[in-house]
């Protein structure tokens, strides 16, 4: 078996956009799971600018956001402590980006030129099992 994509729906408009997925998990890891492939939007921007993640999590895991390069960058790690499975409790987790300098998370000049850069959305899970889930939207645009 495998895990469960319910839903990705990926929006952009070649200035902002939004990924929308929700995945039920059989237990297996995710790795360096590529959310959001910038070389399909169209106009393709060289990297993009998260401004806002909404994220609820059922079961007991970690998730880590990274932008893809060689050595890929993490932004955020999300972890649910004593949530249980789909259907009764869970996790929420709000992130507005917007109030940072440059309206939301980016890379720096010195990453962007790092061997291997993509600014690609990857996820990767820790102790994920069978019964946990996550729905995830994530608010972007161009940088």
């Amino acid at each position: 078996m495998a895990n469960t994509v319910n839903l990705n729906q990926l929006r952009w408009d070649g200035y902002r956009g939004s990924l929308h997925y929700i995945l039920s998990s059989d237990g297996t890891a995710i790795s360096d799971t590529n959310l959001i492939d910038i070389s399909t939007l169209a106009p393709a921007p060289t990297s993009i600018k998260i401004r806002t993640v909404d994220l609820k999590m059922y079961g007991n895991f970690i998730l880590t956001f990274e932008i893809d390069a060689t050595t890929d960058t993490t932004f955020e790690i999300f972890e649910s402590q004593n949530a249980t499975d789909v259907g009764t409790e869970s996790i929420e987790f709000h992130r507005d980006y917007r109030d940072m300098p440059n309206k939301g998370w980016i890379e720096t000049v010195a990453n962007k030129a790092a061997a291997g850069f993509t600014g690609d959305l990857l996820v990767t899970s820790s102790g994920l099992a069978s019964g946990d889930g996550f729905n995830l939207l994530v608010t972007f645009d161009f940088d």
